[in-house]
């Protein structure tokens, strides 16, 4: 439950009055209890739409995707996928979620890092396929965000304001139209690195969405908040400790990002190549940047160079907004991770691969 840890004692922002300075003021000893959940704004992230022939036509959306997603789009018509659009050579252009919307094609969410890639080589390709490619949000007066509820209690939270939901996997969706509205939202199922859901759809709608979620009992916790959670819980994020240098071999995210078993993709040969011959040069992993040695200097900031002796073996990507020394880091495979590491002088240990 370290996220929940996270979500209870960050502050919240304070651009907004009406959230309290301590999450623990509402969520208190509780927050690993069925009521505990808190409500993080994604507004920063880009959401485009792929509509023209039915998801499943294989000149459709699905279509586009089966010929430049390093993943495989799942039969089911309310399941998607998180996956990686490459270069010819292997390197990461950006990643991408993909999920489907009822009877109205495909969305991809991406990081704003990300998003000229995405658009571009979307782009490039929907003529092909007779997709139509749409930036949600950057629709009028109405863009498109992503609202998160994570916590035990996010799916009670969800039924007692929006109506039942079923329970849904990561990355499977459904729709539900908050009372009094005729607009719906995409609900999708979240597993890392909080569990819970994304509601995803225009900004009116969702701040509506977001009124009667905190009247259930949902608090607003700052992006701050989850960023810790997702340093701690080793999740990479793209613009940041994934970008156009990094192969997916290098990541840990080969499980979830990558299929195997489908067909040709651009940079498919590389990302075979390296996962079945060979290791890479470099691995991301989780690690603990010593707070309490630290001198005058504090914490060492994202982009500083991991040493060994005199050599370096690495280079540390995200640090935890709370000081707390959670980080993750790229390791030379010649770096000895079980003996001291150092970053600008702050001693580091690593912990695991991601």
């Amino acid at each position: 439950m370290a996220y929940m840890r996270h979500l209870q004692n960050e502050p919240a922002g304070e651009n907004d009055p009406s959230v309290p300075s301590n999450l623990s003021t509402l969520i208190g000893d509780h927050a690993a209890s069925e009521s505990g959940c808190a409500l993080v704004e994604h507004g920063h992230r880009v959401l485009l739409g792929l509509s023209g022939k039915e998801p499943k036509d294989p000149s459709g959306p699905t279509g586009l995707l089966a010929a430049i997603l390093t993943n495989e789009i799942p039969a089911e018509e309310n399941l998607g996928v998180y996956g990686l659009l490459l270069d010819a050579k292997g390197h990461i252009q950006t990643d991408l979620r993909i999920l489907k919307r009822p009877g109205d094609g495909l969305l991809a969410e991406t990081e704003p890092e990300g998003a000229r890639a995405a658009a571009e080589i979307l782009g490039r390709y929907a003529p092909f396929s007779r997709v139509k490619l749409e930036d949600l949000s950057a629709s009028g007066e109405s863009p498109w965000s992503t609202l998160g509820l994570y916590g035990p209690g996010a799916g009670e939270a969800l039924r007692q304001s929006l109506g039942e939901t079923p329970k849904l996997a990561e990355h499977q969706t459904a729709e539900i139209t908050p009372p009094g509205s005729d607009s719906p939202l995409l609900v999708a199922g979240v597993a890392r690195p909080v569990a819970g859901y994304d509601l995803i759809g225009p900004a009116p709608v969702l701040r509506e969405a977001r009124e009667l979620l905190r009247n259930a009992g949902a608090v607003a916790a700052s992006p701050q908040a989850y960023e810790a959670a997702r340093v701690e819980e080793g999740v990479p994020r793209f613009g940041v400790d994934l970008t156009p240098d990094n192969f997916p071999g290098e990541a840990g995210i080969l499980d979830r990002a990558v299929s195997f078993a489908k067909g040709c993709y651009p940079g498919q040969e590389t990302v075979a190549r390296m996962h079945y011959r060979g290791h890479p040069n470099r691995a991301l992993y989780r690690l603990s940047v010593e707070v309490a040695q630290l001198g005058e200097g504090g914490v060492p900031e994202a982009g500083t160079r991991i040493t060994q002796g005199d050599k370096e073996v690495g280079l540390l990507t995200s640090l935890s907004p709370l000081g707390d020394g959670a980080a993750l880091g790229y390791l030379h495979r010649k770096a000895d991770t079980a003996s001291p590491l150092d970053a600008a002088g702050a001693p580091v240990r690593a912990l695991e691969a991601v």
